[in-house]
């Protein structure tokens, strides 16, 4: 038995283990080239165009009817507070791979592995949803001829693959591949092109259709403006949280940041200020120019433009969105490969992914196969599948880069003390400035190996150095002598992070309950669970501000934690918890196939492990 329990104990161990982070600040495989302006665009360009043109005609028509306005406001607040956690993480941490990488810091190896599988494949699949919705925009434009050809010729099953291969669609996913592939500045300045294109056709949409908007397609249609309830308008920010992953593609690339400390943060700030306007004034005038229920799902601008009789618009509306979606592309597509060879790096998958192009600097090999995998999902699925299946991985990404950020402020860890010894290193103890960058490399600096404290959770008096993960000095000395034993026993910061996970459990069961317990909401115990979940909630994140926090860092701070980082687990999970079924289903089978690939291969594989 006890041969048994250490062999679970290994194995646990093993699947948990953290890796370091002071060589990975130190490589230089990919090139650095882009400024703030480049993040910027980067961020725009994915945002704007993947949810205006491809979704909100479904979300309007399917799922929330003119409540869309208020689902990209749900989204937006979820995103905003996501991308709070993902600026202070990337610049704290800037390398590839974003929430793979932070997960691997903080928490451990195996949800490190599962965060990045979901993440790579999530904008995989929105790669080709863009692609297969670009393709019927511009078949759209000339009477859908391909679409007629194609499915008279070489038709398929239809349901959940497509009734046709989109040969244009797969067509495109290569030309960006290729886009790609040739450097990370020709990727942004095809994305800048693309994106001002798209801005400028997005003013002529919000000028033009408040001209021809009409009130009563809010108030006097069928079902009002909330045809499908709350519920609804929650339904579908849970699939427009995908419209806003543009600091994903920025978290992704700050490794190829000039200056990331400032400009990461600065730009997910920007772009996401830009875009919640847009898409809010944009589902605006598409819900009041006509009623929801005629809105059309592949092509609501064109049609309803058509409909009040201006069908010469449809033309420029094609335009703007055939460059915002070619902008969308090449972000998304940017992001797949540098998971992919972040995990490769770590060991953790295959080897071959790791190989950088010298003359581009650019994944090469990680590029190609994201590409083709990519294309391959065009052909087969239809536009509709492909949209049941997004949002998942980037709700569970965000959600763990926000326990991430808890976790590593209320305790002692690496970054902190990387930082410190970096700091040490600098004139002032502060990170090099913006000058100090020669020809957009970062000067390099090498940490020194002086320790700090890692045993106690109590600052005693007299004590000088305060560890992160500590009872405060006022809270300990008001304490009884019991709770301060029980706070001994364990390590800084352990405390603190249980707290959390148990409040993590109790509001999921908050949201489980107000979403889906509306046929007992007369019961008494329905009550008496609902009381006793938030209590449990609320006292464990005031028992986690009893301890003390990591202050000491230079960069870009979320404010308010634990609480805003918080709000924005229970924002995704409530959102996680309203997908559809089926992308539940879809969800279940890659992360098999992905445990899979784990255990055959990163277990035994990991960089971590050689070093242990």
């Amino acid at each position: 038995m006890s041969g048994c329990t250490k062999a679970v104990t290994t194995f646990l161990n093993n699947v948990s283990r953290k890796k370091g982070i002071s060589e990975d600040l130190q490589r230089k495989e990919l090139v650095k080239g882009l400024r703030l302006y480049d993040l910027t665009f980067l961020s725009i360009g994915s945002m704007i165009g993947s949810g205006l043109y491809v979704l909100t005609g479904t979300i309007v028509r399917n799922i929330a009817g003119p409540a869309t306005v208020l689902s990209y406001v749900l989204a937006a607040i979820a995103s905003a507070l996501s991308a709070l956690g993902y600026a202070e993480l990337a610049a704290r941490v800037p390398v590839a791979g974003s929430a793979y990488q932070f997960t691997y810091i903080s928490i451990g190896e195996i949800w490190a592995f599962l965060i990045g599988w979901n993440v790579a494949l999530e904008h995989c699949v929105t790669g080709a949803a863009i692609a297969r919705a670009w393709s019927g925009y511009l078949d759209g434009m000339f009477g859908h001829p391909i679409r007629s050809y194609l499915t008279k010729h070489v038709p398929m099953a239809g349901g959940l693959v497509a009734k046709y291969p989109d040969f244009l669609a797969v067509g495109l996913v290569l030309v960006v591949t290729i886009i790609v592939a040739s450097g990370v500045k020709s990727s942004s300045k095809s994305n800048l092109f693309f994106a001002v294109i798209n801005l400028i056709v997005i003013l002529f949409i919000v000028c033009t259709g408040f001209y021809l908007a009409d009130i009563k397609n809010w108030t006097h249609v069928r079902g009002g403006f909330f045809p499908m309830g709350a519920s609804g308008t929650i339904s579908g920010a849970a699939t427009l949280i995908f419209s806003y992953v543009g600091y994903e593609v920025v978290a992704s690339a700050t490794e190829e940041a000039i200056n990331p400390q400032r400009d990461v943060p600065l730009s997910l700030l920007l772009s996401i200020l830009v875009t919640v306007l847009v898409y809010v004034c944009v589902s605006s005038v598409l819900t009041l120019m006509v009623p929801w229920y005629t809105v059309s799902v592949y092509s609501p601008f064109p049609n309803a433009y058509r409909a009040r009789g201006w069908a010469w618009a449809e033309y420029i509306i094609s335009v703007g969105a055939l460059a915002a979606m070619s902008a969308a592309m090449i972000s998304m597509m940017m992001v797949v490969p540098r998971y992919i060879f972040a995990m490769a790096r770590d060991g953790i998958l295959m080897q071959f992914f790791y190989a950088v192009n010298e003359r581009t600097g650019v994944p090469v090999i990680a590029t190609i196969v994201s590409g083709i995998f990519a294309a391959i999902l065009t052909a087969i699925f239809s536009l509709t599948t492909l949209v049941e299946f997004i949002s998942i991985g980037q709700l569970l990404a965000c959600t763990f880069v926000s326990i991430c950020v808890i976790k590593l402020r209320y305790g002692p860890n690496q970054i902190s003390k990387y930082e410190r010894e970096v700091a040490g290193l600098s004139e002032g103890g502060a990170f090099p400035p913006e000058s100090d960058y020669n020809n957009g490399e970062e000067m390099p600096l090498q940490p020194s190996t002086s320790k700090m404290p890692t045993h106690g959770s109590i600052t005693h008096p007299g004590q000088e150095a305060v560890v992160a993960g500590m009872l405060k000095k006022s809270v300990a000395y008001s304490c009884c002598g019991f709770l301060l034993t029980w706070v001994e026993r364990y390590q800084p910061g352990e405390i603190p992070f249980y707290s959390l996970l148990i409040a993590i459990l109790t509001s999921t069961g908050t949201s489980a309950l107000l979403l889906f317990g509306e046929k007992v909401m007369n019961q008494p115990w329905f009550y008496f669970l609902l009381a006793v979940f938030i209590l449990i909630t609320v006292t464990c994140l005031g028992f986690i501000t009893l301890f003390t926090q990591d202050e000491e860092m230079q960069t870009f701070k979320v404010p308010w934690v634990p609480f805003i980082p918080f709000l924005s687990i229970v924002i995704n999970v409530t959102l996680i918890l309203k997908l559809q079924p089926l992308t539940w289903i879809r969800f279940a089978v890659w992360i098999t196939l992905g445990l899979i690939i784990y255990f055959a291969y990163g277990y035994r594989h990991s960089k971590v492990k050689d070093r242990e």
